[in-house]
């Protein structure tokens, strides 16, 4: 027994310190993340405050792991993305008439942005609906989905694997199709603060917008704890598309519970493994 315990103690004492040196990893290489965290801090907490849709903790459970997720998965993320968009952004690309590039290129930003939210909305539509329902995709996106508690550090509960994928979905078409450095970083930003804002636990009323944008009532129904909600608002801005491809669901009503029957492992380096466990 005291052999089991120790080598327990010695797994757990490891993984803390693999953590810790991603960790510290993460923060050389994108040292400005710590900033932007305390800006987005600084926004979601008062914000969730005045505006709570329920009593909750700001040091809820498993905030530690999803501020190391927060750190961390951007730059593994970064590292996968730019090989997928180097190759298959790269082909695709080629295969795209200069003269199409050139005309949506010279473009003024406004309307570069509003094509390109059009096109990355369209395909990471369809690369969410992919990741829940192709088996081995959904093995990495489960993880945000086991989210019991809402709110803006949620939304940075992310696989990296889950993040490229879902991410390439909409790069590589700005990409091929010649979209501007401008646009790509106006898009990121926008979809950036977006995916905070509708993870937060804040009862925000929206009207009739609530069908053109998306609020936190519409993505909190696609983390809900029931069945007919598994399949349901996959868009990350533009409701519409929900609509449109008939995973729309809209209720009066806040969802009850959140989260997937499966418990997910509460260490980062367990959550990262767990989608290549065999039994998972």
């Amino acid at each position: 027994m005291t052999t089991t315990a120790s080598r327990v103690d010695r797994a757990r004492i490891a993984a803390l310190l693999a953590t810790g040196a991603m960790l510290v990893g993460a923060l050389v290489v994108r040292g400005r993340v710590v900033i932007g965290l305390l800006v987005v801090a600084a926004v979601f907490v008062p914000m969730e405050r005045l505006f709570a849709l329920r009593p909750q903790r700001v040091l809820r459970a498993g905030w530690k792991t999803d501020l190391v997720h927060f750190v961390v998965d951007g730059a593994l993320t970064t590292i996968g993305l730019v090989l997928v968009v180097v190759v298959v952004g790269g082909l695709l690309r080629a295969l795209v008439p200069d003269s199409l590039r050139h005309a949506i290129g010279e473009q003024p930003a406004a309307a570069q942005f509003a094509l390109g939210l059009v096109i990355a909305e369209i395909g990471g539509y369809w690369g969410h609906r992919a990741s829940h329902r192709v088996p081995w995709l959904w093995r990495f996106h489960r993880l945000h989905h086991s989210i019991e508690e809402m709110d803006w550090l949620a939304a940075a509960r992310l696989h990296p694997v889950d993040q490229v994928f879902t991410r390439s979905c909409f790069v590589v078409p700005l990409f091929a199709l010649g979209f501007s450095r401008a646009t790509f970083g106006a898009f990121l930003v926008f979809a950036g603060f977006q995916a905070l804002f509708v993870h937060a636990n804040v009862r925000v009323p929206f009207g009739p917008l609530r069908y053109l944008v998306a609020t936190p009532q519409f993505h909190h129904w696609h983390h809900a704890a029931e069945p007919d909600a598994y399949d349901s608002n996959f868009a990350g801005e533009l409701p519409v598309l929900d609509a449109v491809f008939g995973t729309l669901r809209m209720p009066g009503h806040w969802p009850e519970r959140y989260g997937i029957e499966e418990r997910a492992p509460g260490a980062y380096l367990h959550q990262l493994a767990w989608p290549f466990r065999e039994s998972s």
